[in-house]
């Protein structure tokens, strides 16, 4: 197992190697590397553990708006208070809504996440691959190749070690 305690992220954030989770280090640096993102307060309160939170502002915005993006959010504050399977129904949903794969690896990867999280690590595993053999196939940034790369490998170190 790799010591690493965290994955690379972007400016003020990173990824957490032990829940796989995004966490926010330097909030003025992540803001402003965001600042045009609608969903700004969003990330902030999800990625900074104040999902319940999210989830209101979320709820909020999908009184008048609808997009797959928000239902992702969502999700993920579900996943993050705990309501993994609903988190889980939610990617499974918004994965056979996306027409492009770009989209779809985002939706696998955050798949993902929540299986992870729901303890359910081989298919964790095969979301983090799926998700990488999309990302790999459209030429991704090499930041999110690496991170669904490192995820798989986490997620399947965590299989290994229930067995």
């Amino acid at each position: 197992m790799t010591d690493a305690p965290r994955l690379e992220g972007g400016p003020g954030w990173y990824i957490d190697r032990e829940s796989l989770l995004p966490v926010i280090e330097d909030e003025s640096v992540f803001r402003a590397a965001h600042a045009e993102d609608p969903a700004i307060e969003v990330l902030v309160a999800l990625w900074s553990g104040r999902p319940t939170d999210a989830e209101v502002q979320i709820r909020t915005w999908l009184d008048h708006a609808d997009s797959p993006r928000l239902r992702a959010l969502l999700a993920d504050a579900w996943r993050d208070q705990g309501r993994t399977d609903e988190a889980i129904a939610a990617y499974e949903s918004l994965i056979g809504e996306v027409s492009d794969m770009k989209s779809e690896a985002v939706m696998q990867q955050h798949l993902g996440k929540a299986l992870f999280v729901a303890g359910r690590h081989e298919e964790a595993a095969q979301a983090f691959e799926k998700a990488l053999g999309m990302r790999l196939r459209f030429g991704a940034e090499d930041s999110l190749v690496e991170s669904s790369r490192a995820a798989a490998v986490r997620a399947r170190e965590a299989a290994s070690a229930k067995h």
